[in-house]
């Protein structure tokens, strides 16, 4: 299962954001069933950062975002970001950031 997170730092919180991101990382690898994954930064657009995530399956990343770690996702996400797309797949149409909290309930 591949996710893509789009997210554009709240004017100011670019830094933060990126920090924030970059802190998470080590745990969510370490986690059950992720396989990689890494932050970039859009070269057209700095306020913009791409997080990638490769999960073994659905159940896995449901469990992440269910876990600390994935609260303080979802906690940078909503503090420091002014908009979120999120991907599910590679084919397939973004979405808000409602999916990853839909995903986090088992929904």
């Amino acid at each position: 299962m591949n996710l893509t997170l789009e997210f554009r730092a709240k004017a100011e919180k670019f830094q933060e954001l990126y920090q924030s991101l970059q802190a998470l990382l080590p745990t969510m690898r370490r986690e059950e069933g992720c396989l990689e994954s890494h932050i970039y930064r859009d070269m057209e657009d700095g306020e913009v950062f791409f997080l990638s995530i490769a999960w073994e399956d659905e159940r896995k990343f449901e469990s992440y975002m269910r876990s600390t770690s994935g609260s303080a996702l979802l906690g940078a996400v909503d503090l420091l970001s002014k908009a979120v797309r999120v991907r599910v797949g590679d084919n397939t149409p973004w979405e808000g950031i409602n999916i990853l909290k839909r995903m986090r309930k088992g929904i």
